[in-house]
C-alpha cells in the first residue's frame, strides 16, 4: 500500500507541475495573483510527497506527520485563496 501511496504522490507533484507550465501567460496584477495560486498548487502537490516521505524515510510517528501535513495543505490553502484575492483586485481594478 505504501508504494501505492508513493506512487500517487508522485502523479500529484506531476498534475502540480504540469498546472504550472499549463497556466496562461499574461501580465501585471492578475500574472501575480496567478503566480501566488500556482505556488499554493505546488505546496499541496508536494504536501502528500512529504507526508509520505516522512512516514517511510524518517519515521515520523502518525500524529505528528498529520499535523504536519495538515499544516502544509493550510499553507498551500492560503496561497490558492491570496492568489485569487490577487487576480480579484486585477479585475475590480
Amino acid at each position: 500500500m505504501e508504494t501505492i501511496a508513493f506512487i500517487l504522490d508522485i502523479v500529484l507533484v506531476i498534475a502540480a507541475i504540469a498546472a504550472y507550465l499549463a497556466r496562461p501567460r499574461i501580465g501585471g496584477q492578475l500574472a501575480k495573483g496567478l503566480q501566488t495560486l500556482m505556488a499554493g498548487i505546488l505546496v499541496l502537490g508536494f504536501a502528500h510527497l512529504i507526508e509520505t516521505l516522512l512516514f517511510t524515510l524518517f519515521f515520523v510517528d502518525r500524529p505528528d506527520n498529520e499535523v504536519i501535513h495538515r499544516l502544509l495543505v493550510g499553507v498551500g490553502f492560503i496561497f490558492v485563496i491570496a492568489g485569487f484575492v490577487r487576480m480579484r483586485k486585477a479585475f475590480d481594478g
